[in-house]
């Protein structure tokens, strides 16, 4: 695809608070990258599995057998992986547009002056914003592959794909608090932690989850804890507490019981320049060219430490309230008139 480069007529100048229709939220990668890692190689290590045992047993060993060592076994490991992959964006902006900065469009444009005063500023800033996304993206539902030449992108395993273990299929139902506390059952008995889980769904499902709180004389906490300024709410299930967040670029009827103490994102940086820089890149005309580049994978742990629902509903309905309010008013307690 041909250069699109920022010029006078191309990118018009205006005055005026500038407002953002794109979406530009990345609470995951807000939430977990206090954690970020580092590799100076594009497969990571996610972690090791074994099984020490199965649900337990008693031995019946004798006397005389014990005399005998028993025949002798090991325990093998089992080597988890995600590959870091490219993330590559690149503005161009013209001299002419570039000292052009003074020429308004619009109207009462008088004593106004252009905002941004600087293009390029604000090329890269809103191409920054876009690979933050598109890294929201990925993390949620990146589909893996490990490229095997140069001319194939390795692509980071994302959580919805990566979560095999622990799945309900809700077959367009609402999400309630029981499934929830049944998904929290299974987590516990894949023999992972339960403490902390967070519930990462869309604002449909967590409308339905409200919804069943009320319903059942529950309630949901609001700002229960805080990870990164990001702001969980809480609920309590039969089996535990569960925290829940409104989540982004979740596949529609798709939620994940998330631990994220296990989950971060890792870096793979270029010597001497870092993670995601900016650089010139050489000229070719009366202009300026820059490119934005960056490797990052996700490290989500052992996959059967989260949870998966899908096909759930999404459509929500108003519960019908099965406790009555009774508004009072103050002169039903003696207090003397209502009236202002």
């Amino acid at each position: 695809m041909a250069d699109v480069v920022a010029t006078s007529f191309g990118v018009l100048n205006y005055s005026g608070m500038l407002f953002n229709k794109g979406n530009v939220r990345t609470p995951l990668s807000s939430i977990i990258g206090s954690k970020a890692k580092t590799t100076n190689h594009v497969e990571f290590v996610t972690g090791q599995e074994y099984t020490s045992g199965g649900d337990g047993e008693q031995p019946a060993i004798s006397e005389t057998a014990s005399l005998t060592a028993p025949d002798a076994s090991v325990v093998t490991r089992e080597q988890k992986t995600n590959v870091t992959q490219i993330f590559h964006e690149s503005v161009g902006i013209s001299y002419g547009k570039q000292s052009n900065m003074g020429t308004l469009n619009g109207i009462n444009i008088e004593n106004q002056q252009a905002n941004p005063m600087n293009e390029l500023d604000f090329q890269v800033a809103a191409k920054i914003q876009k690979v933050n996304r598109d890294i929201e993206f990925t993390f949620i539902n990146g589909v893996f592959n490990k490229a095997t030449k140069d001319s194939e992108a390795n692509k980071t395993r994302g959580l919805v794909p990566a979560i095999t273990s622990n799945v309900t299929a809700m077959g367009k139902k609402p999400l309630g608090l029981w499934d929830i506390a049944d998904m929290v059952k299974k987590i516990y008995g894949a023999n992972a932690p339960t403490d902390g889980l967070c519930l990462w769904c869309d604002a449909v499902t967590l409308f339905q989850i409200n919804a069943d709180a009320v319903q059942n004389g529950l309630t949901v906490v609001p700002a229960a804890r805080e990870v990164n300024g990001i702001a969980l709410s809480s609920v309590i299930t039969p089996i535990g507490v569960v925290y829940l967040y409104l989540g982004e670029c979740l596949p529609a009827g798709t939620a994940l019981l998330l631990n994220l103490d296990v989950i971060a994102p890792v870096h793979q940086p270029v010597p001497g320049k870092g993670n995601f820089f900016l650089e010139p890149l050489a000229k070719t005309g009366a202009g300026e060219k820059y490119q934005l580049f960056g490797q990052i994978g996700l490290d989500h742990g052992p996959e059967w430490y989260h949870g998966k629902f899908t096909g759930i509903s999404t459509d929500f309905e108003k519960p019908a309230y099965s406790r009555s309010v009774f508004v009072a008013n103050v002169a039903d307690f003696g207090g003397g008139s209502a009236g202002a």
